[in-house]
């Protein structure tokens, strides 16, 4: 066979989501750079997912790195890297969101957009390629990987991805400019927009000073989410084909720590502490578990064993999911 892996480039899972392209006012396609296995087991690109298609008007398709078979394989045939939906080549989308979890990722980032037949550097862009977005824990440094990104989502994507997504359908009704566009990006709260800023050197490559182009953006803000039980969560989950690194139903009980290290950077960038309800973590147990067949549950949080609601949560899955 020519790859290895093929399941990791098949799509159509269980519970997948398809729509129409050229029908939605606006297409996303939600890129994590690395393998299948890896990006499947990452919650948060599939909140987004599940948060974004929930929109009528809107489509979200995702696309990971691929292997370094298949990436022959492409680059072999003149091949464009494609979304697992619709196979549809990623720079005909109008949005392309990369997760930045983690920084060994970033030479991935840049392999994936030269497989999308993308110029690397925002400044290269004509006005027909994808708005390049970047989100994650490794956005709060975001000079690094700058040069390459439009824009850049500081803190939680729940809230901020839709207004993002309402804000570009918008500039495409009335035909704005990609420049205009970032300037109405710019003033959502939690988007950087490294093109607004001059980012001046030391000799030894540190930041000297950042200096911003445009009055009234001086500094940006991270975006967090209230409450998690207002949050929308995903009840329909992605079964995939192949064996995944965290091959689980994965239920979110909370976010941020209580235990407050300043020497752990999850603990500081997800404050400040949020639960979900017991309440609610036993709908989303009891209607995901129906909808997936997954046979092993886990709880996620930075620290699940602070859970103020743990030992009645145990209990109560226990109850439900031992027959």
């Amino acid at each position: 066979s020519l790859v290895t892996h093929p399941s990791r480039y098949l799509g159509d899972e269980i519970n997948i989501i398809k729509k129409d392209l050229p029908q939605v006012s606006l297409t996303i396609c939600l890129a994590f750079p690395d393998v299948y296995e890896i990006g499947m087991s990452h919650l948060g690109l599939h909140i987004l997912y599940h948060l974004l298609n929930a929109r009528t008007d809107v489509a979200a398709e995702r696309v990971y790195a691929p292997g370094l078979d298949m990436e022959k394989v492409l680059r072999e045939k003149g091949r464009r890297l494609t979304s697992l939906e619709s196979t549809w080549p990623v720079d005909n989308f109008d949005l392309l969101g990369f997760s930045l979890q983690y920084e060994l990722s970033y030479t991935n980032i840049v392999n994936m957009l030269d497989l999308s037949g993308i110029p690397l550097y925002a400044s290269q862009r004509r006005e027909t390629f994808p708005i390049i977005i970047g989100g994650g824990p490794c956005a709060f440094n975001p000079e690094p990987l700058a040069d390459f990104f439009d824009a850049v989502v500081s803190g939680d994507g729940e809230e901020v991805m839709l207004e993002i997504a309402v804000c570009v359908i918008q500039a495409k009704r009335e035909g704005v400019s990609k420049k205009d566009l970032l300037l109405s990006l710019s003033r959502i709260e939690g988007v950087y927009i490294p093109s607004l800023f001059d980012v001046r050197y030391k000799d030894n490559g540190t930041v000297k000073a950042i200096i911003p182009l445009n009055k009234g953006y001086q500094q940006v803000k991270k975006r967090w989410v209230r409450s998690l039980d207002d949050a929308p969560f995903i009840e329909s989950p992605l079964v995939p084909y192949k064996q995944i690194v965290h091959d689980r139903l994965n239920l979110e009980v909370a976010r941020g720590c209580t235990r407050g290290s300043r020497d752990c950077q999850a603990g500081i960038l997800y404050r400040p502490v949020r639960e979900r309800s017991l309440e609610k973590l036993k709908e989303l147990a009891e209607n995901s578990l129906n909808r997936t067949g997954f046979s092993e549950l886990s709880l996620s949080s930075l620290s699940t064993g602070d859970y103020s609601s743990i030992v009645e949560l145990l209990v109560s899955l226990r109850r439900e999911c031992a027959p």
